[in-house]
């Protein structure tokens, strides 16, 4: 009988140690998000597009959710490298990515990703975009869009588009522009939008496609010949330049822009909370100069939004890639 009740007394203490243990571990699971250091993947080089939003955005996150904010650029295959680490991270709101929205499109482009972007990732919402703008070399005799395809017509062979990445944005708006022009003009490859934009600007290549901000001193300056804009409407960033549709070609806009996710199965409230938090620094007149200083402008999705809009994206290029057999390895 001694026995026995020594056993129990013993299960006894055992019970109440695990109950004050569940007691005190509680508050970690119910901790408010955020508490601890945020990780925000930047899947591009320093200094690039993404990069350059990430890093004043991050300073405002900081003070918004009082947590600090960490860039790391991982970078390579496109971007796809950063993005997977992302896919494959824990969803709970601690690893962030920050890609542009031609994530959405990947699945066309590669054969062997690591994840599926509408599986692998949640949307937590767009934070801006970036027009792109239509150039050519001083030299070419063409003023506006029509004049540029009456060229390309008449004069085959003697204009090369200045392609700064198989299947970037820039050169999937020079091909649905081709494409609907009914045109064919040579193409030259460059690793990246630098070089392209040194080429064209020296003449070696005569057309090319560039973000606003990229390209916007060289236009300033009159050091090369902007012939319109891709986006659907016209921008506050360049209000004299004419859209791509205004010349006749409709539906041929093309954006750059800027889209923040987050692992998939992230909690829904801390998914909003992001958004929100992003919401409220793009309404802030200090990080809007910020952009415009970049060239960008505010576009601010929820979370709901940036979801149609990236299946949209996902719908709309298929049919285009495939018709010019764009697939990269």
């Amino acid at each position: 009988m001694i026995a026995i009740q020594k056993s129990f007394t013993r299960l006894v203490q055992v019970v109440v140690a695990t109950g004050a243990l569940c007691g005190l571990a509680a508050p970690a699971f119910s901790q408010p998000y955020p508490s601890k250091p945020i990780k925000l993947i930047v899947p591009f080089p320093p200094g690039g597009g993404a990069d350059g939003l990430a890093r004043p955005l991050s300073e405002r996150l900081r003070a918004k959710l009082g947590q600090s904010v960490v860039i790391e650029n991982k970078t390579g295959a496109g971007s796809n490298i950063g993005t997977a680490e992302v896919a494959q991270a824990k969803a709970d709101g601690y690893t962030l990515l920050i890609n542009t929205d031609a994530v959405a499109i990947y699945q066309h482009l590669y054969n062997n990703l690591r994840y599926d972007v509408f599986k692998d990732l949640a949307p937590v919402g767009y934070l801006a975009s970036s027009p792109l703008v239509l150039a050519v070399n001083n030299n070419v005799p063409a003023n506006n869009v029509k004049e540029l395809i009456e060229l390309a017509r008449k004069s085959p062979g003697t204009l090369n588009f200045a392609n700064p990445g198989q299947g970037s944005p820039h050169h999937l708006a020079w091909e649905l522009l081709a494409r609907t022009a009914s045109i064919n003009v040579g193409q030259a490859t460059y690793r990246g939008g630098g070089p392209a934009l040194n080429d064209v600007l020296a003449g070696h290549a005569q057309i090319g496609m560039f973000t606003y901000g990229a390209v916007r001193q060289f236009i300033e300056s009159g050091k090369i010949k902007p012939l319109a804009l891709m986006t659907e409407t016209r921008s506050d960033l360049a209000p004299n330049l004419p859209t791509v549709v205004e010349s006749g070609l409709k539906n041929v806009h093309v954006a750059l822009r800027f889209v923040v996710m987050a692992p998939a199965g992230t909690p829904r409230e801390v998914v909003a909370q992001l958004q929100t938090a992003m919401a409220e620094i793009a309404a802030e007149p200090e990080f809007r100069q910020v952009l415009r200083q970049q060239g960008y402008e505010p576009f601010v999705t929820t979370p709901a939004q940036t979801a149609t809009l990236l299946r949209t994206e996902y719908e709309r290029w298929g049919p285009i890639l495939k018709a010019a057999n764009i697939k990269l390895e």
